[in-house]
């Protein structure tokens, strides 16, 4: 029987008995190096600036107390750190040694060293669909330009891509593929369907919309009634169905792009 990849952006068939595709699994690797190769440093230096510097005004008055940094960037630290920290707890067989550190590039490394075992595990589809999240959220809090919009997945390896506002095509950063932005972001929608996803996951997910999501404001329609857990994940986590995230979202008004006014 045909089975495929159940990661959020991929669809790609599945070799004998694995759960993760090969492409999405490199996908994670090269994800876990990032934070080896200094995301978390890069993470408390933009805090660090902020911290000094502040947002300013350029003089004008300020009826509010303005904010001392962008919380955008706490938040995607922490949210960094857990999910590191919740993945090394779930895949540490008993027996084996702990990471030696609880630092997120320490973590990322423990996570790097297992990422074969993961091919095969029943949860591996989840731990590349949050590790990636995770990643791109901190990834997006230190650097990424306001300009840049989410493409899709690229048609040829799955890897998620970005293109710059109104834009209608971009390139795979990893295999040069072209990525036609309406196409891409096509398939992610049709894709959700009744698949469960974090928080996080469908933060990311729902940017092929043009809406600025976080996975706090998700959990905050949780909170308020408009979400219901399907679920529940890794570390406890709950899982919304994607179909229903979409659903809250298609009655506000669509950031920087055209609004969808219903799922195909």
């Amino acid at each position: 029987m045909h089975r495929s990849c159940t990661t959020v952006t991929c669809a790609l068939p599945l070799d004998g008995d694995a759960s993760v595709c090969a492409p999405c699994l490199r996908r994670l690797d090269r994800a876990l190096a990032r934070v080896v190769g200094g995301l978390p440093r890069d993470l408390d230096l933009a805090l660090a600036r902020q911290r000094r510097t502040g947002p300013g005004n350029l003089g004008r008055r300020s009826t509010g107390i303005p904010l001392a940094f962008d919380p955008s960037i706490t938040e995607a630290a922490a949210v960094l750190h857990d999910t590191l920290s919740a993945w090394c707890r779930t895949l540490r067989e008993p027996g084996t040694p702990d990471p030696a550190g609880n630092e997120p590039s320490t973590l990322a490394s423990w996570l790097s060293r297992r990422t074969g075992v993961l091919r095969r595990h029943a949860l591996g589809p989840e731990c590349v669909d949050e590790v990636c999240a995770a990643v791109d959220q901190a990834e997006r809090a230190v650097d990424l330009p306001s300009d840049r919009v989410i493409a899709g997945p690229c048609p040829q390896c799955a890897t998620p891509c970005y293109a710059r506002a109104g834009a209608a095509s971009t390139r795979c950063p990893d295999c040069e593929a072209t990525v036609s932005v309406g196409e891409g972001r096509r398939r992610m929608l049709l894709a959700a369907g009744e698949h469960l996803v974090t928080a996080a996951d469908a933060a990311r997910a729902l940017q092929v919309l043009g809406h600025r999501v976080t996975p706090a404001s998700v959990r905050g329609h949780a909170r308020r009634g408009r979400l219901r857990p399907r679920g529940t994940g890794s570390a406890g986590r709950p899982l919304y169905c994607l179909g229903d995230v979409v659903d809250v979202y298609l009655t506000r008004p669509c950031t920087g792009d055209r609004t969808v006014s219903r799922r195909p």
